[in-house]
Order: C-alpha cells, then structure tokens, then sequence
C-alpha cells in the first residue's frame, strides 16, 4: 500500500502523519475500532508506518474520523489541541518569528501531503488568509481538518511570540464555500 516516491497522482500522504494516530489507537486498543475502520485499515494498524512513505489520504481521514468518535468523544477542543500539539513539535525543529513560522508551515504542508493543502495570502506583515483545501469527505471530516490546522497556526505563531492572536473561520466547505478559509492576524 505504502509508496516510497512522491506519487503524481492520487491525494496521499506521508507516513509521518498518520504514526500519531496508529499510536493513539494501539494505545486505546480496548476501543471498538473495528466498527469505524476498513477491515484494510485495521490490517494497516498492524503494520510498521513508515513515516518517509506515501498513504492513500483515505486512511488518515478514516482512523482520524474513528479517533475523533472513540477517543476525543466528538469534542472539537480536543482535535484543536492537537494541532497545538502538533505546532509544539515542529516548531522544536525550526523556531522563529510568526512570519517565518508560518512560511516553514506551509513547506512542511507540501512535504507531507503529495497535493496542495493549503494556500496562503499575505494581505500585511501581520495579517494572513489560510485557505485550505480539503479533500472530499463528510461535513465532520473537513472540520477536524479546519480544527487541527487552526490549532497547528495558533500555537505556531503563539511559540513565536506574539501576541494577541486571532482566528476567524471565514468560509467553510460544509456551509457551501468552495474551499475552508481561516482569517489570521497577531500583534508582534
């Protein structure tokens, strides 16, 4: 299932995001997990993920859907820490200011999925669109998409240290926007 290259077709990706989930559900293998995976799914769980190889996107959006049920109980402050999580994590590897920041976020976006995720639009030194593309799938998973990525934005500029920090939902997919677009600005 797993591809080495980046693939040219097909919505993919890498292995590195999908090994949080495959810990959260072998930790909580008491969980009825086999009644929100794929029987493909399930058989992937047991497998090494290796985070430099390609996955069907499906995969990730199916354990995160089941993770987001079983685990977070449906609770969107949860997935939205997560994403602070996640932004705790790269930003160990490359701090900076809220700018930069969020330019080393957007490369790390197009490495880990093998389409364009997410666009941004500088409007001023302190005030960006995120518009973020999400791939086809029920009105929940494109939200937790949204949650995760406001979460990863927020806490990724909040470690560069500024301040006063704003996130504004502008346009969603499941209220009948072509594409998910988060209104951000912070004071330095």
């Amino acid at each position: 299932m797993p591809e080495s290259s980046k693939p040219s077709q097909g919505r993919r990706v890498k292995g590195s995001l999908i090994v949080d989930y495959v810990k959260m559900v072998r930790a909580n293998s008491q969980l009825p997990w086999a009644e929100h995976l794929r029987p493909e799914d399930l058989e992937l769980l047991k497998q090494m993920i290796l985070p430099a190889s390609w996955y069907p996107i499906q995969v990730l959006q199916r354990i995160g859907m089941a993770a987001f049920k079983l685990v977070a109980k449906e609770n969107y402050a949860i997935i939205r820490a997560f994403g602070r999580a996640v932004a705790d994590r790269a930003n160990a590897e490359n701090p900076g200011r809220a700018r930069d920041t969020l330019r080393k976020y957007r490369e790390f976006q197009n490495r880990l999925y093998s389409f364009k995720a997410a666009e941004t639009e500088d409007l001023s030194p302190r005030h960006l669109l995120i518009h973020i593309l999400s791939v086809p799938g029920e009105e929940a998973e494109v939200k937790l998409i949204v949650e995760i990525s406001s979460g990863t934005v927020e806490r990724l500029i909040e470690l560069s240290g500024a301040r006063n920090i704003r996130i504004k939902l502008t346009e969603a997919v499941w209220q009948g926007a072509g594409r998910n677009t988060l209104d951000v600005t912070w004071e330095e």
